[in-house]
């Protein structure tokens, strides 16, 4: 994480454990991460001795980590366990269900991850990996393979059918990518799958209203902050983990929450991909 950002996260710290002391109820933090593989890259990397260090960061700060379903139960009625924490994985990174799927079930913590359904051949990759050689660690997760680890614990969401901006699409294309991903998944899964995540965290009030009327409960942002009971569901605010514990408990103590407006022009902006 660049020193700036760190430096403005420290500072705006107690004033984030203030506010988060005062509120009525607990609210619910919700951090992800894309692959863990054993090696840094442009913040789609987690080390697997770095995601080990998350998890005692985590334990250390007394994280109650929750499955998606049970925490937003508890942000609907009000009543999280103080410092609730969801943890999600974006993409359907085999190195997810290879290696931090393994490392979660041994400490007994629940985690969801959120794929992309018509990339479960097993023999596709994003395009943003294309700039680099081949690599096993661009591979991504298999039908197979998904319907193993779901039978195993780890919680399966949406992340559409391709993931497309999807802000810069029509209203059609939208409720298409929505729709069928969802019913892909839940025909591989034999179960209701109601959790979405937004590609790049791209939404808007429109696609908000898309995501409700194609039947999910749940859906994430990546804009940054503390979830309350006025946090719409299908708004859900997400930081993705930084490589340093110290700045993951920065992101834990809500310190980013300064940084919403720089998501929402980000959002706006859309990817650069």
């Amino acid at each position: 994480m660049k020193s700036g950002v760190r430096m403005l996260g420290t500072v705006a710290r107690p004033v984030a454990t203030g506010v988060r002391r005062l509120a009525a109820a607990p609210g619910l933090t919700v951090i992800g991460w894309h692959r863990v593989d054993g090696r840094q890259a442009e913040g789609l990397s987690t080390g697997v001795d770095d995601f080990r260090r998350h998890l005692d960061t985590l334990e250390a700060w007394g994280a109650q980590v929750l499955s998606l379903d049970a925490a937003v139960d508890g942000l609907e009625r009000g009543c999280l366990p103080d410092r609730a924490v969801v943890l999600t994985f974006d993409d359907g990174y085999a190195s997810v269900v290879e290696t931090a799927w393994p490392i979660l079930r041994e400490r007994g913590l629940p985690a969801t991850m959120f794929v992309v359904s018509g990339y479960l051949t097993g023999d596709l990759r994003f395009g943003w990996d294309e700039h680099e050689p081949h690599h096993d660690r661009h591979r991504l997760v298999r039908s197979d393979e998904l319907l193993a680890v779901a039978a195993d614990g780890l919680d399966i969401g949406s992340h559409t059918v391709s993931h497309p901006w999807l802000p810069g699409l029509d209203a059609a294309a939208v409720e298409r990518e929505l729709v069928d991903s969802r019913a892909a998944l839940e025909d591989l899964l034999g179960r209701p799958v109601r959790s979405l995540a937004y590609p790049t965290g791209g939404w808007t009030p429109a696609v908000r209203a898309a995501a409700d009327a194609a039947g999910y409960r749940v859906a994430i942002t990546v804009d940054r902050g503390l979830n309350t009971t006025r946090t719409p569901l299908l708004s859900l605010r997400r930081a993705f983990v930084p490589t340093e514990p110290e700045d993951l408990r920065l992101v834990l103590d809500g310190a980013y929450t300064v940084l919403r407006p720089l998501d929402t022009w980000r959002r706006r902006r859309g990817p650069a991909w």
